[in-house]
């Protein structure tokens, strides 16, 4: 086989295991809240936590992922979330849960930006779209199984190791589910250093030349940061995904919640739809990679970026229209599922337009955009539970759509021709 098609496998097996530990969390939020005695707007602020310092963090671990290289940066990511995902088991109370919450954000924000780098170095121009679409899928199908897995797991550990320290209530065992999850991650950590390799001559800087460049690298960072706040297209880029994030990341934090407020849903019928919603998205991830090669080979730089974005945003705003008319949960299943493929359907063309005009900056590059995009998605489940508090779940629908709409709008505005520089800042 291929060493690149290896180094693209193993990165999907990360961003898995990443998605599982950051979408675990909500399906066991409310055994987690009834457990630690949380009311709902602190567990609110618990699910958002994650994306804040996710997206402030995400622009200076992606230009280390270009100085110093993805697998370097991307391993220590990956040790690092895991083994605060297993702390996450010995949570008392709400500060030590919005803590550790925090500093989940931060160790995950490396993966991506690494990620977007890697690809960059090991696939053509016509094969960005693809390879993308593969490292992400591996995020989504992590995304999508959790709920399912985790629901499972949790009932299964019932009365087993952690569930009987500081009382359980809930009847789930979510601590010993973040136990598991934490030890796997340590494992793809360690065959993601044995495996990868940043190009294949590649050479890995010596930790004394880390320590010397430091400085030196720390105001390269300030200053990339600076170039890319100039660039009106890279404020396009990132409008896009703020936008995207408002809406979707309802379905990764306050969608269980949703199910059993509107349907009474029980726990684990609520794993199983949101599983098969975040599955579907994994197959508009594994289209949208060949659509994002397909249109840019048609369209050109400029609007092959930009058209699947324009076309598959406008879908998810009139989904998530759709969904107030609903009174069969299967039925909203169905049609946030399409959402969710639409989305997806994007993901590629996200990434690849980052590595379009990011020149040698591609981490830092994707990292903008995800940052705004994280900033909505640690505002979303606070502002959608504040939308719901005050006037029902069905204007947090219009709320996420009218997002789409103008995420829609920004998409079309991305011109690839237009590089930030692809000089070193």
């Amino acid at each position: 086989m291929p060493q690149r098609y290896v180094i693209v496998g193993i990165t999907a097996v990360a961003a898995l295991w990443m998605y599982i530990d950051r979408v675990c969390f909500s399906i066991l939020a409310r055994s987690i809240q009834t457990d630690l005695g949380i009311p709902d707007e602190q567990k609110a602020d618990a699910l958002g936590a994650f994306f804040l310092t996710y997206a402030l963090f995400l622009i200076p671990t992606g230009l280390l992922a270009d100085r110093f290289g993805p697998r370097l940066v991307l391993t220590i990511s990956i040790a690092a979330w895991s083994f605060v995902t297993g702390m996450t088991a010995f949570a008392t109370g709400f500060t030590g849960l919005i803590a550790i919450r925090l500093v989940l954000g931060i160790t995950e924000s490396g993966a991506y930006p690494a990620a977007a780098g890697l690809v960059k170095r090991w696939a053509l121009p016509d094969e960005r779209g693809r390879f993308n679409s593969i490292v992400a899928l591996g995020g989504r199908a992590g995304g999508a199984v959790a709920p399912w897995m985790t629901a499972g797991l949790a009932i299964l550990l019932a009365g087993w190791g952690l569930q009987s320290w500081q009382g359980s209530s809930s009847g789930a065992n979510w601590r010993g589910v973040f136990v598991i999850y934490g030890a796997c991650g340590l494992v793809v950590a360690l065959l993601f250093w044995l495996l990868v390799r940043d190009t294949p001559d590649s050479t890995l800087a010596s930790p004394v030349a880390i320590r010397k460049s430091f400085g030196a690298e720390l105001r390269i960072i300030i200053r990339g940061i600076l170039r890319l706040a100039r660039s009106r297209v890279m404020w396009f880029f990132g409008l896009v995904q703020l936008g995207v994030n408002i809406g979707w990341a309802f379905l990764v934090t306050l969608l269980p919640d949703y199910l059993s407020e509107r349907f009474q849903v029980p726990l684990e019928d609520r794993g199983t739809m949101q599983s098969v919603i975040l599955a579907t998205g994994c197959l508009g991830m594994i289209v949208g990679g060949l659509t994002a090669d397909w249109f840019r080979r048609k369209l050109g730089p400029r609007w092959g970026r930009a058209v699947p974005l324009g076309f598959t945003l406008a879908g998810c705003a009139a989904m998530c229209f759709c969904v107030p008319l609903l009174s069969d949960p299967w039925a909203v299943v169905g049609v946030l599922a399409a959402m969710a493929f639409l989305v997806d359907l994007g993901i590629p063309s996200i990434w690849a337009f980052a590595q379009d005009v990011g020149g040698r900056n591609v981490g830092a590059a994707l990292g903008w955009g995800n940052m705004m995009g994280n900033l909505a998605a640690w505002r979303s489940p606070i502002l959608l539970t504040q939308v719901k508090l005050a006037a029902g779940w069905d204007i947090a629908f219009v709320v996420c759509g009218a997002a789409f709409v103008g995420a829609c709008l920004c998409g079309l505005m991305l011109d690839a021709t237009n590089p930030i520089g692809d000089e070193n800042p």
